[in-house]
């Protein structure tokens, strides 16, 4: 009985912690945190990486990223997903909340092949006007899925039941449900791959 129980999308799964954010600074060094906690993550036999983060610009311009960068092969941190990727780890990445901002697009490495950029929506499955946009630079249809980021139920700082906003909760969201998906998916008599699930929910 789970009455009065916060439950979320996949409420068996065990996780791993990564943490490659700065809070004092915004520097491109932060992708290759990113990059080290993926192998990191791929060594220890992870089947699926929550991103709630995304790159465009650093502090004093140092390494920007444009959005012709936004095509899955430019940024250190999206061809890293592209190679987390092809370990056969499912990857889903937050498309970035700027799409009410003068950037507008999806950040890396939302940008990547083979992993899926969730967007945000409402209760109604109305894009969020905060959720940052497609296509890629080179004409992919971006964010692949999208899931609840506006006003999702999440548990806050103070341990409490509340609700926010943005792309990081809509991502996770996914996760959880891709982690079910893997679950169910290992009892198949043929076994499954990670794209086969990716191309089931886009």
């Amino acid at each position: 009985d789970l009455d009065a129980t916060f439950v979320g999308t996949a409420p068996k799964a065990s996780f791993y912690l990564f943490k490659t954010e700065n809070q004092l600074t915004e520097t491109i060094a932060e992708e290759y945190h990113w990059v080290m906690a993926a192998e990191r993550a791929d060594s220890l036999g992870v089947d699926v990486i929550n991103t709630s983060l995304g790159y465009t610009t650093f502090d004093n311009g140092i390494g920007d990223h444009s959005y012709a960068d936004m095509d899955g092969r430019t940024t250190p941190i999206s061809q890293a997903a592209v190679a987390a990727a092809r370990t056969g780890m499912i990857l889903c990445i937050s498309a970035g909340n700027e799409g009410a901002a003068s950037w507008k697009y999806i950040s890396a490495p939302a940008d990547a092949d083979s992993i899926l950029a969730v967007g945000a929506v409402d209760e109604f499955g109305v894009r969020a006007s905060f959720s940052s946009q497609g296509p890629s630079a080179d004409g992919r249809v971006k964010p692949d899925v999208a899931a609840r980021g506006l006003g999702a139920t999440v548990v806050n700082s103070t341990g409490n039941v509340a609700t926010s906003s943005g792309t990081s909760f809509s991502s996770p969201i996914m996760a959880g449900a891709m982690a079910s998906l893997v679950q169910a998916a290992k009892t198949l008599p043929n076994g499954y791959t990670a794209n086969d699930l990716i191309h089931r929910v886009r």
